[in-house]
């Protein structure tokens, strides 16, 4: 008889209520890829949120440093921070999308007998008890890959033909999260050339400044010395707006690097969970020709 996990009450796992972005209504994304348009929404709300409350301090003295620092040295410190917010919302929202895939690998849907043989002839059997178990398994990248195996399993003639398509489908999911990380590699590129346009752009006024002291003031040292204050406005948008997007894609290129691992280990366990579970129990009963 065949094990599962499923109760009478209803499937043991239920995407809808694992994955953080169905679970609060949002598009969700493929596999551990979040949807855009969930961290669109949730980058808005946040930077709102960021900006609402650093408008309502900005009375106090510390208040209006941080205001300062997020709205002025010509507004270059506003980008930063929005792609910055968006960068780890789709970090965060991915970290827990991952957890999420990983509870499809402590589902037993194989019998644990050891006599059990998966052939053409009991895979429907096993598909069966995938979909008693879980509500929409084809959410899940483990059991998707092993649904997609057991239903050609008729057209299979050896054993090496389940591992090579379990193979393709582990580099196509491979594939597939990767690419999920190009619009963050994007701005993880664009951060910082914001904070170096900003570099460009205080040198610019610094300059320009400093020309127009020398040609007003001639030689009267005291006049030069108080309009030289305006030129050193110029120097702090060109260095304070690169510290901010270096520290910022610095902190996000760490936090990429945890979950970037977390996402690769997921998908080698999953080809390790797809061997132990099917093709170390197969066997072709259908004659090779």
């Amino acid at each position: 008889m065949m094990t599962t996990r499923s109760t009478d009450t209803g499937p043991f796992l239920r995407y809808q209520s694992l994955d953080p972005e169905a679970r609060f209504g949002f598009p969700a994304g493929h596999g551990t890829t979040p949807s855009s348009l969930t961290c669109l929404l949730l980058t808005t709300v946040l930077s709102a949120a960021a900006y609402g409350s650093a408008y309502g301090w900005r009375e106090h003295e510390w208040g209006a440093v941080v205001w300062e620092y997020m709205t002025a040295f010509g507004r270059i410190p506003i980008p930063i921070i929005l792609l910055s917010i968006w960068s780890l919302v789709f970090l965060f929202v991915k970290s827990l999308k991952i957890r999420a895939q990983r509870a499809a690998l402590r589902l037993a849907f194989v019998p644990e007998d050891s006599a059990f043989v998966l052939s053409d002839s009991t895979a429907d059997a096993v598909i069966d008890a995938i979909d008693r178990s879980v509500d929409d398994p084809s959410r899940f990248l483990f059991l998707a890959r092993c649904r997609a195996v057991l239903r050609m399993m008729r057209n299979l003639g050896r054993v090496s033909d389940v591992d090579e398509i379990l193979s393709s489908r582990g580099d196509q999911d491979e594939s597939s999260v990767d690419s999920g990380y190009t619009i963050l590699r994007g701005f993880i590129w664009a951060i910082p050339v914001l904070g170096f346009i900003g570099t460009v752009v205080g040198l610019t006024q610094a300059m320009k400044r400093f020309g127009e002291t020398m040609k007003s003031a001639g030689q009267d040292v005291a006049v030069i010395t108080e309009k030289l204050k305006t030129v050193l406005e110029g120097l702090d948008t060109a260095f304070i707006t690169t510290a901010e997007a270096l520290i910022a894609v610095l902190f996000i290129y760490l936090i990429q690097t945890l979950v970037r691992r977390a996402d690769e280990q997921l998908c080698d366990d999953i080809r390790t969970a797809c061997s132990n579970a099917i093709v170390s129990r197969v066997r072709i009963t259908k004659r090779e020709q």
